[in-house]
């Protein structure tokens, strides 16, 4: 007896989660769900050809919402989603003692579908890496499927890099099926519940009694952490709420390594004292939307206390990023 291949109608999926959440999906989203229902047929069958996605718009606009359903809807164990930041930490991790090809394999294991979300590209070194992963997969016939706020040739849009990573750009461009959503709609704004992220707090005014009644602790004078091989100074003895300051922790030489590592152990963030944005350095900006990211992805609560209104604290910035940072903060409620 012959077995039935598994097949996923991923149209019909989409159109009970559509129905569920009360919202239409626009036609560049019915497109993108037809060609992963396309793409799903391929992986089910085994058909051995490379076949790749890289999905970009602006925040908002249903690109995680989409993939995630894909991702988990489809009938195959052979699969791994992770977050950009996650994956190349745990990269560098696995670069420790042996080359980059090994630790990309090992990393890929046995799965025939790799999904990325929220892909940018700020560091060269990263590039680099990106376009062995690429090359790998390719000659492998392992499906990829990127998601990011930027078309490829905005990727590492830094002119001192950006040549560099041109052939990378064109090796997407000709391997990677490029589909865009940009909507008029954030439905990150319109809806509700985003998940634990969301259970958090943006306050402004940040008054004691508003932060008496969220149970969010006072500064204490500096803590020594320990993360990794490095020392973060908290705000106050981690309790309930893993508690830092802006200057503490975005202004201080920290990285995306040690906001992973603390959420490990850390449920509640706490972020005091943070002021507008176009008034610290491009630095500084680019570890706080380093931070939210994490958080995000990772489904920490994180409380802000900040200095001025959510679009007064993102005016002004030009890091490329700060419109994602900006709609998720907008997730926190404000009450």
């Amino acid at each position: 007896m012959l077995l039935k291949e598994p097949r996923l109608n991923f149209t019909d999926v989409m159109n009970r989660k559509a129905q569920e959440k009360g919202i239409q999906l626009d036609n560049d989203q019915q497109r993108l769900i037809r060609h992963l229902e396309t793409l799903a047929e391929t992986l089910l069958r085994r058909r051995a050809a490379f076949a790749g996605l890289y999905l970009w718009g602006q925040p908002g606009r249903g690109k995680s919402f989409i993939v995630d359903s894909f991702f988990a809807a489809l009938p195959l164990a052979q699969k791994k989603r992770a977050h950009f930041h996650t994956f190349f930490r745990e990269l560098h991790q696995q670069l420790n003692g042996q080359g980059l090809d090994a630790a990309l394999l090992e990393l890929m294991g046995e799965a025939r579908l790799l999904c990325f979300d929220e892909f940018h590209l700020h560091d060269i070194g990263d590039a680099m890496l990106v376009k062995r992963l690429i090359a790998l997969a390719i000659a492998r016939n392992v499906a990829l499927i990127f998601t990011s706020n930027y078309p490829p040739r905005a990727l590492l849009a830094n002119p001192l890099y950006h040549d560099r990573f041109v052939p990378s750009i064109a090796l997407i461009e000709r391997h990677m099926t490029v589909m865009a959503l940009n909507g008029p709609r954030d439905y990150r704004q319109q809806a509700t519940g985003h998940g634990v992220f969301s259970e958090g707090a943006y306050l402004w005014p940040a008054s004691a009694a508003r932060r008496q009644a969220l149970g969010l602790p006072d500064a204490s004078g500096a803590v020594a952490l320990t993360v990794g091989h490095r020392t973060l100074h908290a705000a106050s003895s981690p309790g309930e709420f893993l508690h830092f300051t802006f200057a503490g922790l975005c202004e201080a030489p920290t990285a995306v390594m040690d906001y992973l590592a603390l959420c490990e152990g850390h449920e509640r963030w706490f972020l005091d004292g943070v002021p507008p944005l176009a008034r610290v350095s491009p630095a500084a900006q680019q570890r706080f939307i380093n931070l939210v990211d994490v958080l995000y992805d990772q489904q920490r609560r994180l409380f802000i206390a900040a200095a001025c209104p959510l679009t007064e604290l993102v005016a002004g910035v030009e890091q490329e990023d700060i419109a994602r940072t900006a709609s998720r903060l907008s997730q926190l409620t404000t009450e």
